[in-house]
């Protein structure tokens, strides 16, 4: 016996992801035609409306906290901050850093990063692009300790980042002592 199937109808293709809301799209197209799939938690007016824009959810958007998550067992020594990757290309938009409290003693911080490029003979700030933002003091708190935190720092909107040794740093407080944490990586 020989079963005949032939692609008419229509193809469902259901995509699911790290999505905060209860969403999950759907994208419904003919089999002999090129279906274009666009994943956004907003309706598009027409393609214009698409942007090489942050679309990331962040659990504290003040901070660009991305989220916060239970310390994995490797990561359960000494406090530290580390970039997702040691190597980036050339005007990297977005850094992922990642700190580790190991502790039991929650951390507070604010809004403020700064990112620093080497010289070859000492850290200095490179050049502002784009508006003059100044960063108040203010002082955020998450009360769960020990803890990873994910910060998604937007660099790109701030600065060109041409090849070079970078760092970027951020003061946190502990029982009213500060905490100057810093991570390097490099553009090649």
């Amino acid at each position: 016996m020989k079963i005949k199937t032939t692609a008419v109808g229509v193809l469902c293709i259901f995509v699911s992801g790290c999505i905060h809301n209860s969403k999950q799209p759907a994208i419904i197209g003919e089999a002999d035609t090129i279906t274009e799939i666009t994943i956004t938690d907003t309706p598009l007016s027409n393609k214009s409306d698409l942007s090489d824009s942050d679309s990331v959810i962040y659990e504290l958007p003040q901070c660009q906290l991305w989220y916060t998550k239970t310390l994995p067992e490797e990561y359960k020594g000494e406090i530290g901050m580390w970039t997702e990757h040691k190597n980036y290309w050339e005007n990297v938009q977005v850094i992922n850093v990642f700190v580790a409290n190991p502790t039991k003693v929650p951390f507070d911080f604010g809004r403020k990063w700064e990112l620093q490029t080497w010289t070859g003979k000492e850290w200095t700030t490179p050049q502002r692009e784009g508006p003059a933002i100044v960063w108040e003091s203010d002082l955020f708190i998450d009360d769960k300790a020990p803890i990873l935190y994910c910060f998604r720092f937007l660099v790109g909107e701030y600065y060109s980042i041409p090849k070079g040794k970078y760092r970027i740093s951020k003061t946190f407080g502990q029982n009213g002592k500060s905490l100057d944490l810093k991570a390097e990586f490099e553009v090649k």
